[in-house]
């Protein structure tokens, strides 16, 4: 069976300086409208990793020209290369679930299109930053295993449903590009992502983490979560429990991986996102707006939000859209 992703990626763009070739590789992928986000993460992982030479590799659909001078700058900033690798989502229509998305797929690309450039590639979501030193991954020993990961929360009931001996977050991936490579896993994933749609007749079905999760069962290294840590900006119900975060400043990766992200207008008031922000206002995207509170699940957080600090005004205004929402 033809790979239909093997002619997705039609270009790549460079910008900044070229760095030397023994460099650590990042990458990221979204669509054109994340770059700002994933410029943050570039600019995190920079600030606590000058004595660490990186490309960063950037995978969208469109690289406006604004974009295009922002990336640049922030190479700059950063005194490293960033690589924009322009993709065709046309390639992905036989994998696309319900929402119709294919930047879920994206990360398939990002092994193969390490071939012959680096041994290793950390892959990253957009939603993250960087808060302490990479060197332990950028010298780590695979030890023979295709990816090191880190366990995912409610890891037993995700094994459960999956059927496998363990189960991680794929947010963040160190990737064994040669090991990828030999095992055929570019293809292997392609083709497990096909036969989900027609499995589950294009419902959603956690897109491409379970897929991860299935394939690499028992080729991966659990690392220490501090680099995937799933740092929780989310508020439960009145009756529930809250969720518990460790101190971030402890973390090396902090991975937003809830409903609320550190650019949702609500949370400003978290130090963590506090810190986050300080590195957008310092960077290209110093100017683009924060997001207000949309949709169902985003207005029930700013409630629940602005009531656990006790801004009774803003609770009902929140509240008062919310319910408007479900009429």
């Amino acid at each position: 069976m033809v790979n239909v992703l093997s002619h997705a990626l039609m270009k790549t763009v460079f910008l900044g300086k070229s760095v030397p070739d023994k460099a650590f590789h990042i990458a990221l992928t979204g669509t054109a409208d994340y770059i700002p986000h994933m410029g943050v993460v570039i600019l995190s992982a920079a600030k606590y990793n000058v004595d660490l030479p990186i490309i960063y590799h950037v995978f969208v659909n469109r690289l406006t020209e604004t974009e295009k001078i922002r990336l640049t700058e922030a190479a700059e900033m950063a005194g490293s290369e960033i690589q924009v690798h322009l993709i065709d989502d046309r390639c992905f229509e036989t994998m696309l679930l319900s929402d119709g998305v294919a930047a879920f797929f994206y990360r398939f690309l990002v092994p193969p299109a390490m071939v012959g450039i680096t041994d290793r590639v950390l892959y990253l979501d957009g939603d993250m930053m960087v808060h302490g030193s990479l060197r332990y991954l950028a010298e780590l020993d695979f030890g023979g295993m295709a990816a090191a990961v880190v366990t995912d929360r409610k890891e037993k009931l995700q094994m459960d449903r999956v059927h496998t001996a363990h189960y991680f977050n794929a947010g963040m991936m160190l990737i064994n590009v040669e090991t990828w490579q030999e095992e055929g896993f570019f293809d292997d994933i392609v083709r497990r992502a096909q036969d989900n749609v027609k499995k589950v007749g294009k419902r959603l079905s956690h897109h491409d983490q379970d897929i991860h999760n299935q394939m690499l069962d028992g080729h991966t290294l659990y690392i220490d979560r501090k680099y995937n840590y799933l740092y929780n900006l989310d508020r439960q119900s009145l009756f529930k429990k809250q969720p518990v975060n460790a101190d971030w400043q402890d973390q090396v990766i902090i991975h937003f991986a809830g409903h609320a992200k550190p650019w949702h207008s609500w949370v400003q008031d978290w130090p963590v996102v506090a810190a986050y922000a300080k590195i957008q206002r310092q960077s290209p995207w110093r100017d683009v707006p924060l997001v207000p509170p949309k949709g169902k699940k985003n207005l029930h957080q700013a409630a629940r939000t602005a009531r656990m600090q006790g801004r009774w005004g803003e609770m009902l205004k929140w509240y008062g859209k919310y319910v408007r929402s479900k009429l």
